[in-house]
């Protein structure tokens, strides 16, 4: 019986601490998810926050420099020429069925659009101003196009 009750002793011992881990497991482990959820709110916040001031309403003359210069461009970095075309461009052109800019060299852009069913093109040179360090750009009609212009 000793025997008997000293294994019954250990048994119960061994399930106590058993208990015992798993309740500090439960306890660490819950704990961790909810430090993780508590950290991750105020950065979700943040997020949010962040975002929703990120991403502002473009103006239609907005999406229509940014869709020229960096979709058809491709270009990441040429900030003036959309606010060119933005400002002087647009306005211009905002009836236009088709626009589309051709890079002809690294100062040079050949617009072309449609009025109507007429196209019409418009070269844009990009000039630098060392006096005033700034870069400026200025556009004229021209009658050539893309096959004129690379067909030479």
């Amino acid at each position: 019986m000793k025997k008997s009750a000293k294994n019954w002793e250990l048994f119960n011992m061994t399930r106590v601490l058993f208990s015992i881990l798993i309740v500090f497991s439960v306890l660490i482990f819950g704990c961790d998810k909810k430090k993780d959820t508590v950290k991750n709110t105020p950065d979700n916040t943040e997020q949010t926050n962040q975002s929703s001031e990120d991403t502002t309403e473009m103006t239609p003359a907005e999406a229509f420099a940014s869709a020229l210069v960096q979709d058809i461009l491709n270009e990441e970095n040429e900030p003036e020429l959309e606010d060119f075309l933005t400002d002087n461009i647009y306005p211009k052109l905002s009836g236009s069925q088709k626009v589309t800019i051709d890079r002809i060299s690294s100062s040079l852009f050949l617009l072309k659009y449609y009025e109507g069913t007429t196209e019409k093109n418009i070269l844009i040179q990009k000039y630098y101003n060392p006096k005033e360090d700034e870069i400026y750009f200025e556009s004229a009609e021209t009658s050539t196009n893309n096959l004129k212009q690379f067909l030479k």
